[in-house]
């Protein structure tokens, strides 16, 4: 399993984490997803991809720090 660590700008609510963590496990091969102030972290497996992952969370309107 890998685990990948993602630093973002901080989500305005919980409503704005729950929607990118949905996202994200969506994504097959993601395992876990957990989402702390401007840390996102996620394990998974492959197909899933650290691009994939990456393109999912600018895709929901996040920029990666």
């Amino acid at each position: 399993m890998i685990k990948g660590e993602y630093k973002i700008r901080s989500l305005p609510n919980s409503l704005a984490k729950n929607q990118l963590r949905n996202s994200l496990e969506k994504i097959d091969g993601v395992k876990h997803v957990a989402v702390h102030g401007n840390t996102v972290k996620v394990d998974y497996d492959r197909p899933a991809n650290d691009k994939d992952i990456e393109d999912r969370i600018r895709g929901a309107g996040n920029k990666l720090l």
